[in-house]
């Protein structure tokens, strides 16, 4: 049975959920096993498989992240957002990062690949 539109769609909601937790293993539980992440786009590391990924959540999963999606669309088995992400690293210093991520879904619903489309011009 694939994955219905809105269940592809609640993955935009349960990703945010999972990184302003600080939640690695709710974060990992969205991607298949032998799925990809590339983030951002263009940077020349894609990680590969759980163990990657989780290496990679990791440190994004410490710190102290406030985040909303703002716009999803699904087409097919693809996920499209856009969201805002707030990170701070103390009382008087934080930055805010607006992406888009495009995760393609497996049969089951899991995240197949992530891609997220971001470059330093995108942060205030």
């Amino acid at each position: 049975m694939s994955a219905s539109p809105e269940q592809i769609r609640a993955t935009a909601d349960s990703y945010i959920a999972a990184l302003v937790a600080g939640d690695l293993e709710a974060v990992l539980d969205l991607y298949a096993e032998n799925a990809t992440v590339e983030d951002p786009v263009g940077n020349g590391t894609v990680h590969e498989g759980k163990a990657a990924i989780r290496e990679f959540y990791s440190s994004v999963v410490a710190l102290k992240i406030e985040g909303e999606v703002l716009e999803a669309r699904v087409c097919g088995h693809d996920l499209l957002f856009n969201f805002e992400i707030t990170t701070h690293f103390d009382e008087n210093s934080s930055a805010t990062i607006n992406v888009w991520d495009l995760m393609t879904h497996d049969e089951q619903g899991k995240v197949a690949s992530m891609r997220a489309y971001w470059t330093p011009e995108n942060m205030r």
